[in-house]
């Protein structure tokens, strides 16, 4: 079993980077030619003198509050997407609101990482009970376990009974949600002696989540070994 996602997960803090801030210059310049409202709150800005981190310190920090007043002036992205990126694509409404594009890559919100972290290997089941709806947080899950290479139960939101029958039949080893709902769910299927003790590991967010409370509740209700939120998740 592979100990790394990749073998950028093995490079060194220099390394790593060393590499962001080559990179970063002309990803910068491109997006500033692309994008009018970027380009506009960059103005004055030579994306070529970004090579270090007090470099970056310098830029200014667009804020959710200042990208929603612009937004509402300019709906429905406030001209900080660029219109090509939209061809094929999908767009979400998260609460703000906030309107933003999902991006054209594969595993676009980088998910598998954060999922192989937990444990998760390729050929798990997933149960995603992340919102699919107006929302990118199911897709953003969805992508990343089948881009890893999981197959993904598309559960989303609701329905408690149904998703527990499904559970139970699935015999998912891998859960995806707000931690919440793990627990409505593992509540119903305890009322409705329905056995969903596959469950082992999951990635959660959405909610808040106290670790060693909900771990090991977790653990003494369904066996999980480990349950731990995505990279800056709530």
């Amino acid at each position: 079993m592979a100990a790394y996602f990749d073998d950028r997960e093995q490079r060194s803090p220099d390394e790593r980077e060393k590499d962001l801030f080559a990179r970063l210059p002309e990803f910068l310049a491109a997006s500033i030619r692309d994008v009018p409202g970027l380009a506009r709150w960059l103005e004055g800005i030579d994306p070529a003198t970004l090579t270090s981190r007090s470099a970056l310190a310098s830029l200014p920090v667009l804020r959710k509050a200042e990208l929603m007043e612009k937004q509402a002036r300019n709906p429905p992205f406030g001209d900080f997407v660029n219109p090509a990126h939209l061809q094929g694509s999908r767009v979400f409404m998260s609460p703000g609101p906030i309107w933003e594009p999902q991006g054209l890559e594969k595993d676009s919100g980088h998910s598998a990482r954060a999922m192989f972290a937990v444990g998760i290997r390729p050929g798990d089941v997933m149960h995603n009970a992340f919102s699919y709806h107006m929302t990118p947080g199911g897709f953003i899950i969805d992508e990343g376990a089948r881009a890893l290479g999981c197959t993904v139960f598309a559960a989303g939101t609701g329905n408690t009974d149904m998703q527990v029958e499904a559970a139970a039949a699935l015999k998912p080893g891998v859960y995806g949600g707000t931690p919440d709902f793990l627990k409505v769910m593992l509540d119903r299927a305890a009322e409705t002696g329905k056995d969903i003790s596959s469950f082992r590991l999951g990635l959660v967010s959405g909610a808040h989540f106290s670790r060693p409370c909900a771990r090991n509740t977790f653990r003494a209700e369904s066996g999980f070994i480990n349950a731990m939120p995505p990279p800056n998740s709530a």
